[in-house]
């Protein structure tokens, strides 16, 4: 996890994680993008209940 400005946190999951987690849901997109000053690329991830 990461803390940025203003409190927000940033979970850190690698591909295999989003994939577990998202069980039980169509995935609709996964874009990766990199984000300043995070340390890491990241996925946005968007989901839809099945």
């Amino acid at each position: 996890m990461w803390e940025i400005d203003g409190g927000f946190i940033v979970h850190f999951q690698s591909k295999e994680k989003i994939d577990y987690l998202s069980e039980g849901y169509d995935i609709i997109g996964i874009k990766e993008f990199e984000e300043r000053p995070l340390p890491r690329m990241l996925f946005r991830v968007t989901l839809r209940k099945s």
